[in-house]
C-alpha cells in the first residue's frame, strides 16, 4: 500500500514538474524581434538593378559604373540577412536612393547637335569630293601633293578600312590631302571650338598637319616630333600660342582618338587622348590665350592633312621643298569641327560612343 502511494506522489510531482516547465518556457522575458519591412527597399533595389544592367561607358564614366554596381551589391547582401532591423533597412534605403541620383547625375553630357559644325566621316568611301555633315555643307576636295615638289609621285588620298575595321578612313600620303573653299570664315574664328579625330600615324614626323585654317596665321592642329598633339593660335593684334599635350604620345600605327578644345573666353586650351583630358593650358600657363582669332588677309582653302596651299608657301617666301613639306603621314577617320569647347564629359562620351 506504501509503495502504491509512493508511485503516485512521484507521477504528480514529474507532472507538476513538466507542466510548470512548458509555461515558464512560455513566459520569456525577450521582447520578439518584429520582421523589418523591406518593401520600398526593395523596389529601391529592383529600379538600381534595371539601371546597371543597361548602363554603358557611352554614357558614364566606367568609374562611376563600378563604384554604383559595388555598393548595390553590398545593400543587396546586406538587406538579405533575415535579422536585419528595420532602422538598418531604413538608412540602405537612404544610402541606395542617394547613390542612384549621384550616379545619374554624373552622366556624361551629349554634344549638341547644333555645336557640329563641319564633320567628315569619310564612309563614302570613294570619289573625288565629299561633303560635310552637321550644320555646314561644305565641299572638301581631294588633291593631290603639289607637283612642284612631288612630281607625278603623288596622287589623291585614298580610302582605307575604318577605325572600328568597318567603314571607311582616309589615307594621306606624298602631299595629297583635302581642300575646302567654300566655308565662311566666321565659322572659323570662333572664340570656342574644338577639333576631334582617329588618327592611324604611318610614321613619326615634325609636321603631320591634321588641320590648318591659314597656316599659323589663324590656328593649326597637328603631331609634332614625338607624335605630340600640338595647336597653335594666333590672336589679335600679333599674339601667337604654341602648345603640346605636354607628353601623351599618339602611338604610331594605332587607332587613336585626339580632341582639342580651345576657350579663348575662359582663356584655356585643352588636349584629349582616347577620352582622357591630358592637359589642360590657360592664360596663366599661356598668356595668349585670350582675344580673338585673327583673320588672314589672303583667303585661303581650309586644308586637311597638309600645312597651305604651294603657292601661299611660295607668295611668303617659305622656300618649300620636298624635304621640308608638312602633311600628314597616315589615315584620319572621323574628323569633327565643333563650334563650341567640348567639356571632359562630352570629350569621354563622344570617345567611348565611336570606339
Amino acid at each position: 500500500m506504501k509503495k502504491i502511494l509512493f508511485k503516485s506522489a512521484f507521477i504528480a510531482c514529474v507532472s507538476l514538474a513538466l507542466f510548470t516547465s512548458v509555461f515558464t518556457g512560455c513566459k520569456s522575458t525577450d521582447t520578439p524581434v518584429a520582421v523589418a519591412d523591406q518593401t520600398k527597399l526593395k523596389a529601391s533595389i529592383d529600379s538600381c538593378q534595371a539601371i546597371a544592367d543597361t548602363v554603358s561607358v557611352k554614357s558614364f564614366k566606367q568609374s562611376d559604373i563600378d563604384t554604383f554596381k559595388s555598393l548595390l551589391a553590398t545593400v543587396k547582401t546586406t538587406a538579405a540577412n533575415s535579422a536585419i532591423s528595420q532602422s538598418a533597412v531604413d538608412n540602405l534605403l537612404i544610402q541606395l536612393r542617394t547613390a542612384k541620383s549621384t550616379f545619374l547625375a554624373a552622366a556624361l553630357s551629349a554634344i549638341p547637335s547644333s555645336a557640329l559644325l563641319m564633320a567628315l566621316t569619310f564612309d563614302e568611301g570613294t570619289g573625288t569630293q565629299l561633303i560635310t555633315k552637321g550644320t555646314k555643307a561644305w565641299t572638301a576636295v581631294l588633291m593631290a601633293g603639289p607637283s612642284q615638289l612631288f612630281g607625278t609621285a603623288t596622287g589623291l588620298p585614298t580610302f582605307v578600312a575604318g577605325h572600328k575595321g568597318t567603314g571607311y578612313a582616309i589615307h594621306f600620303g606624298s602631299g595629297s590631302h583635302l581642300e575646302i573653299s567654300n566655308y565662311t570664315s566666321p565659322d572659323l574664328l570662333k572664340s570656342q571650338m574644338s577639333i576631334a579625330v582617329w588618327l592611324k600615324t604611318d610614321a613619326t614626323y615634325v609636321g603631320n598637319y591634321i588641320m590648318s585654317y591659314n597656316y599659323w596665321n589663324t590656328w593649326k592642329f597637328q603631331l609634332q616630333d614625338g607624335d605630340l598633339p600640338f595647336f597653335t593660335t594666333h590672336v589679335a593684334p600679333d599674339l601667337y600660342t604654341d602648345a603640346d599635350d605636354a607628353g601623351t604620345k599618339v602611338p604610331v600605327a594605332t587607332w587613336t582618338h585626339v580632341v582639342v578644345s580651345l576657350d579663348l573666353t575662359a582663356g584655356t586650351l585643352t588636349f584629349y587622348v582616347n577620352g582622357a583630358n591630358v592637359k589642360q593650358w590657360t592664360k596663366t600657363d599661356r598668356p595668349n590665350l585670350m582675344s580673338t582669332l585673327t583673320p588672314y588677309a589672303t583667303v585661303l582653302p581650309l586644308m586637311i592633312g597638309a600645312q597651305t596651299t604651294y603657292a601661299e608657301a611660295i607668295a611668303t617666301n617659305q622656300g618649300p621643298t620636298l624635304a621640308n613639306w608638312n602633311y600628314f603621314h597616315g589615315a584620319m577617320d572621323e574628323l569633327k569641327v565643333y563650334s563650341v569647347a567640348l567639356s571632359d564629359g562630352q570629350v569621354s562620351k563622344l570617345y567611348n560612343t565611336e570606339k
